[in-house]
């Protein structure tokens, strides 16, 4: 805001300020004097009868506070601003379900769009809270400081939400978060008829897919999100930890296999004995291979493996697991007609650069819809500093993100 110091001051008191509840400072500025600066020529307090001039302290008087009641409105004019945003536990009543989640809204909006977020795998509370570092409720307090209102959620079974999240699909996931978009643009206290979503690892499989269908949706963030079916992400992920063991490569072939054959005899239904019997097998050559150098008890080996691979026939039987498995983002990708802004670790171990981003930007090229990348160089999974990515160091980190990443998502929702 520019200051102009007054020439004249007038103190509306009668004719000046008849159609006024209160007596108003009237400032008025003549730009030339020739040579001399001056800051007022004169000051004159009107009235009825006329007008009268003051002496030079009461004008001195008068000029500074007419500065400081311009300085005073301008501070109350950005006090609402500054007012802390407005945070709202609620529970969203579904069909089949109940869902807890807390919806925070700022003084002042910048957007119009409500950003909805939604967490990765496993049963998640809404700030989903990993090691630690509440990454949700992080984001939903940067987004409240730059005018982005959020709504973030419990998963099925956590929190507030009913329902089992073992037992849940994809489709489910995707119903719930339906759901919550369909209560917000109803709502009579706290309606919004446009969104955003924002998906974090496998949140972002279920973003797109409710994007694609949902015209009230504008923008989508992916956060860490996979491109490709989650069996691709899961046999990666395993043979990149047998190779941090140290584990022979033909060693670890077989054991991928075994895992991948294991996985579609579950999904078909068929041959899982013996899809189970080829499994055991690898998993007891992988503990006589990092145990070469020990007396190992023949029966405690034996009993490992048989709990490892019982372990594994029932996780890879998950109905919250095998929705995912053969599921393909890129399809929806590549129907996508809203904006998008994909996050990318360079240092992410789960969701790697190398296997999703060339897959991830082909898709959206098909779709011909408008795409932003950001790839921060040295985040993990989680988007925090890292040294080497692996999971064993996530707890080690410090709970905040990488220099830049929240900002990024922020300046480009409130970018038009």
């Amino acid at each position: 805001m520019r200051m102009y110091w007054p020439q004249n001051i007038f103190v509306g008191m009668g004719k000046q300020a008849s159609n006024r509840e209160n007596p108003m400072i009237f400032l008025e500025s003549k730009s030339n004097y020739g040579n001399r600066p001056r800051f007022f020529e004169k000051l004159i307090v009107g009235s009825d009868s006329g007008s009268k001039k003051l002496s030079a302290g009461t004008q001195l008087g008068i000029c500074l506070t007419a500065l400081l009641f311009a300085i005073f409105s301008c501070s109350g004019n950005n006090s609402f601003q500054k007012k802390p945003p407005v945070s709202i536990d609620m529970v969203i009543k579904t069909e089949k379900v109940a869902i807890g989640g807390t919806l925070v809204i700022p003084s002042h909006l910048k957007t119009t769009s409500l950003v909805i977020l939604s967490s990765g795998s496993g049963p998640q509370d809404r700030d989903e809270t990993l090691e630690g570092f509440k990454i949700f409720k992080t984001i939903a307090e940067h987004l409240a400081a730059n005018g982005i209102a959020s709504f973030r959620y419990d998963d099925r079974g956590v929190g507030e939400s009913t329902g089992n999240f073992v037992n849940s699909t994809l489709d489910d996931h995707a119903k719930d978060l339906e759901s919550i978009i369909d209560y917000f643009k109803v709502s009579k206290s706290h309606t919004f008829k446009s969104f955003a979503l924002l998906g974090h690892s496998q949140g972002g499989i279920v973003a797109s897919k409710v994007a694609v269908a949902n015209t009230s949706v504008k923008k989508v963030i992916l956060m860490g999100a996979p491109a490709v079916p989650l069996i691709d992400v899961v046999l990666y992920q395993i043979r990149e930890e047998h190779k941090q063991l140290g584990i022979s490569p033909s060693l670890i072939e077989e054991d991928v296999s075994a895992h991948n054959r294991l996985m579609r005899a579950i999904k078909d239904q068929n041959n899982i004995e013996t899809a189970l019997e080829a499994f055991q097998n690898t998993s007891q050559a992988i503990l006589w291979f990092q145990n070469s150098e020990k007396e190992l008890d023949l029966k405690k080996i034996a009993e490992q493996v048989r709990v490892t691979a019982k372990e594994y026939h029932i996780i890879y039987g998950l109905p919250s697991l095998t929705s995912f498995l053969y599921y393909d983002p890129s399809k929806d990708f590549e129907r996508l007609n809203t904006p998008v802004l994909s996050l990318f670790g360079g240092l992410d171990f789960q969701v790697p650069i190398h296997q999703n981003k060339d897959r991830m930007e082909n898709a959206l090229l098909s779709a011909g819809t408008s795409y932003q990348f950001k790839t921060f160089d040295k985040a993990n999974h989680f988007f925090q500093k890292a040294e080497t990515g692996n999971r064993d160091e996530y707890s080690k980190l410090e709970k905040r993100f990488v220099d830049g990443f929240l900002d990024e998502i922020s300046s480009w929702l409130v970018d038009e």
